[in-house]
């Protein structure tokens, strides 16, 4: 029930009441460390017990990978549902929706039919086959204008190319993200997306760097929605770490890129980055415990849970082939900042 614009307290009682039982069940710090510490003949009934992931079929991995995913899309179903607000509902969805019409338009390019991953499907706004007729017919009231619009525009290019499709895709996602924050108004999911434009451009910008690009590559690849200019990208772009971090010195992401200019090369430099700046977003959502009532917990839940899924898939398939555990824990989130 909403009044007056804003959802009223009771709406959450029970949803807050929910997460706060289900967080207990997370997959912590401790048991991500046994899983990686596991001896290869242990380790995969110690996944299953651990993850709740049937993993009785221990010789087909593809089918362990596909009951994580399902797991994630369950959780997913269930916040949704509890979620009273129909934009921040949307939201959560979109970038599903996005990743959808990247597949239509390399399918339409000519690429070979990719397999649509079955959670891209659960989870979107419409599934692949509605999406697809939608955006063909030209609908706009079914799936938006800024969705129809890129759809239309990328189709108009003779050949587009995989890059090509991908970030203008990424962009045109969060300008409808950015336009339904507007709608919902909600500091603390504003400053959880805004931090992810920060961080995807500041990983954008060193990549770019690492593989010997000019600046002038950073045109139309980044995200204009972030707390950092644009600007502040191109004068740091030629500039050590340590100078980038004076550029935005600002931003609470400029220290990230001090402590990491210690790493012995930039591909190094750059997995450092990323992962110090995912736990300092974990910080972030965690901050949501502060909040008794209201749709806060439940998005951070979400969030913490992909990461939690994200981690798992990482060491599932890292530790079946072979990869040290060592190697592994550099690239696992969550341990560093728990």
């Amino acid at each position: 029930m909403q009044v007056n614009g804003f959802v009223e307290n009771s709406d959450y009682a029970y949803a807050v009441g929910r997460i706060r039982a289900l967080e207990i069940k997370r997959v912590d710090t401790s048991s991500l460390n046994t899983l990686l510490a596991a001896a290869e003949d242990r380790f995969l009934s110690l996944f299953t017990e651990i993850t709740g992931i049937d993993g009785s079929d221990f010789h087909n991995t593809g089918l362990i990978l596909s009951n994580l995913e399902e797991s994630f899309s369950s959780t997913f179903r269930m916040v949704k549902s509890m979620l009273v607000e129909e934009e921040v509902k949307r939201l959560i969805s979109l970038k599903y929706d996005y990743e959808l019409l990247k597949i239509v338009l390399k399918e339409k390019r000519g690429d070979a039919v990719v397999v649509i991953p079955m959670a891209f499907q659960e989870r979107s706004n419409y599934g692949f086959q509605n999406l697809k007729t939608a955006l063909e017919e030209g609908r706009g009231t079914r799936t938006g204008e800024i969705l129809l619009n890129t759809y239309q525009r990328l189709s108009d290019l003779k050949e587009p190319s995989g890059s090509k499709i991908d970030v203008t895709c990424d962009i045109a996602y969060y300008t409808e993200l950015f336009t339904l924050l507007e709608e919902i108004q909600n500091p603390f999911i504003t400053g959880y997306f805004v931090r992810s434009v920060d961080a995807k451009n500041i990983l954008t910008t060193l990549r770019l760097r690492v593989r010997g690009k000019k600046r002038s590559f950073l045109n139309g690849r980044l995200i204009p929605h972030g707390s950092i200019d644009t600007r502040y990208f191109e004068e740091g772009f030629d500039l050590n770490l340590e100078g980038f971090a004076r550029c935005i010195v600002f931003s609470p992401l400029s220290s990230i890129l001090v402590q990491a200019d210690r790493a012995e090369d930039a591909e190094e430099q750059i997995a450092l980055i990323e992962r110090s700046i995912e736990e300092h977003m974990l910080k972030y959502l965690r901050e949501s415990v502060f909040v008794t009532f209201g749709v806060e917990p439940l998005l951070a839940y979400l969030w913490e849970k992909e990461i939690e899924n994200k981690n798992l898939r990482t060491i599932l398939i890292a530790k079946l082939s072979g990869v040290p555990a060592s190697t592994i824990k550099k690239q696992i989130r969550g341990l560093y900042g728990s």
